[in-house]
């Protein structure tokens, strides 16, 4: 094997974070060479698998290694799943997670580099080499040491002629015409056939999901990610949230909080989900059960457990895996607005929410595209007069989109600095029900925040946070 793994990234890696391999090869000086990247599903075999993409690498200036980053493509293969929101229980969400293998091969031109010395053949030309590989008609390149200054009538384009065996072939050059046999040279195919060999390492069943890690940045120090938390395998592990595990990093929520976090699931293990009160009874749990490997989204907000405190959950396995527990603050204050709130993607891939409790402002932002036409009126009498309701100026094209201004309650510091995560992610709803429990609004939408501050509690005591959000759809208007 002519391939080294000098790295890899991790069994499991977030989509949106560097996913870097580096490899060495025996051959990567010879000509031409280039290492070949192969990414596929992971099926186990690639004989009759669908190659995903395929890089050719050139070897790094500095080190010869190869080097490639994977990520893009990742990303464009995970991507998030907001089909079960508000059904209250734990679904699929396999499409933010991927599973892949990548071959690891490299390519190189032909060629040989002979050291003998030349020798006659008849009346033509003979060079030595241990397994050369050509046959008769092969046309060649041939480049001398010196450039061709000795030999001029060697140097370049010839056929081979004759291969009297495995180490030795002829070429058409007359042996009159060679004035010094000691000269080494390199011979080449003309096609510039190559060399390749696409799977000379493979490594298998690698994992991505449709998250962000950046506990890396702006840090004192890097940290690797935590992969093998997320996996799912053991006691302590994680779920894929950015809310932090513990009894010191509470979430808020609210009736009907909308809270989905992600989980790594193995196909036919009973997975349950339990809510604990905070004296540690057991509130209420769900369970299920993944028909095969991948994500799911699990439920752990209070709506479907029937909760109407504050609490903690914690999600386990029949075969020892076992989370850290996750807590959440139940606001059950006065509110103006109870059923109203953004739900939004986090950066690694859950969905959390916020409510939205205190006095909302619905506005219309409205466009119009007009022309002035040419009035024609009548003739009147011998007299232009004009016609009744005849428009000079005629509108087109009128559009209407929405937007609210939304107004949190009073918050803690960790949930002001959650609050940031809202205002940057991508995938945005807001969720609104009147007080007849008639749905008023479910649906897509942006937020138009361009900045923002976190605010901590050593300088502002009482904390409150306000957005404007527009609905991504426009009201459709007639003509």
């Amino acid at each position: 094997m002519a391939t080294t793994i000098i790295a890899q990234p991790q069994q499991l890696m977030p989509a949106y974070n560097p996913i870097k391999y580096i490899i060495d090869n025996t051959n990567k000086n010879e000509p031409g060479f280039r290492y070949i990247f192969s990414i596929y599903p992971a099926t186990g075999s690639h004989t009759s698998a669908t190659l995903i993409a395929q890089y050719r690498v050139l070897p790094a200036w500095s080190t010869g290694y190869g080097e490639q980053d994977i990520s893009l493509l990742m990303q464009s293969l995970v991507t998030y799943n907001e089909t079960g929101i508000s059904g209250f229980e734990a679904y699929d969400s396999s499409e933010s997670w991927y599973q892949y293998d990548v071959d690891l091969g490299f390519e190189y031109i032909d060629n040989i580099d002979y050291t003998s010395d030349l020798s006659p053949d008849g009346l033509n030309t003979l060079i030595e080499y241990t397994s050369h590989g050509f046959v008769v008609g092969d046309q060649v390149v041939i480049t001398q040491a010196d450039g061709g200054v000795a030999n001029p009538a060697l140097e370049g384009l010839h056929t081979v002629i004759t291969v009297d065996n495995a180490n030795q072939f002829t070429v058409n050059v007359l042996w009159s015409t060679i004035t010094e046999a000691t000269i080494n040279g390199t011979v080449t195919y003309a096609d510039l056939r190559k060399t390749q060999v696409l799977d000379d390492s493979l490594i298998t069943n690698k994992e991505v999901f449709n998250g962000a890690f950046n506990n890396y940045i702006n840090a004192y120090s890097s940290n690797l990610f935590p992969s093998a938390l997320y996996l799912a395998n053991s006691a302590g592990d994680l779920l894929m949230t950015t809310h932090t595990a513990g009894t010191g990093y509470a979430a808020s929520t609210s009736v009907l909080g909308m809270l989905y976090y992600n989980l790594r699931v193995y196909a036919s293990r009973v997975y349950t989900v339990t809510w604990y009160d905070m004296d540690a009874n057991v509130i209420n749990s769900q369970s299920f059960t993944p028909a095969s490997n991948g994500i799911w989204a699990v439920y752990v907000g209070p709506e479907g457990a029937a909760i109407t405190q504050d609490y903690y959950v914690q999600v386990t396995n029949d075969n020892g895996f076992a989370s850290q527990a996750y807590y959440f603050t139940y606001d059950n204050r006065c509110a103006i607005n109870e059923y109203q709130q953004l739900i939004y993607l986090d950066r690694m891939g859950s969905w959390q929410s916020f409510a939205f409790q205190l006095r909302t402002y619905e506005k219309g932002q409205i466009t119009r595209e007009q022309y002035n036409q040419h009035i024609d009126g009548q003739v009147v009498s011998s007299q232009w007069a004009g016609v009744n309701l005849q428009k000079g100026f005629r509108t087109y094209n009128t559009n209407v989109t929405k937007s609210f201004d939304l107004n949190t309650n009073w918050m803690a510091e960790y949930d002001a600095k959650r609050f940031q995560e809202l205002l940057t992610s991508p995938q945005v709803y807001y969720f609104a029900i009147n007080y007849s429990f008639v749905t008023e609004y479910y649906c897509a939408c942006v937020v138009e925040a361009t900045s923002f501050e976190v605010f901590s509690q050593k300088n502002k005591k009482l904390i409150k946070q306000s957005v404007t959000i527009k609905l991504a759809q426009q009201d459709p208007i007639n003509g």
